[in-house]
């Protein structure tokens, strides 16, 4: 049980980092396509369409 319980323990460590090097390369990304676009701030939203229903996102639970 202890061998398991520290195979475990160091695969978690492992994915761990790789999901820290992932999120760290994506941020970067997002960061640069923001400073490439510096116009991104003015983008239209467009209107949403007529069959959407804003109250079905409330998070208010009423149906």
């Amino acid at each position: 049980m202890a061998e398991r319980s520290g195979a475990l323990g160091d695969r978690i460590t492992s994915l761990s980092h790789s999901l820290r090097v992932s999120l760290g390369r994506l941020d970067e990304n997002i960061a640069r396509h923001e400073r490439e676009r510096p116009e991104h701030h003015a983008v239209e939203q467009a209107p949403p369409p007529d069959n959407f229903r804003a109250h079905r996102f409330s998070g208010g639970g009423d149906r």
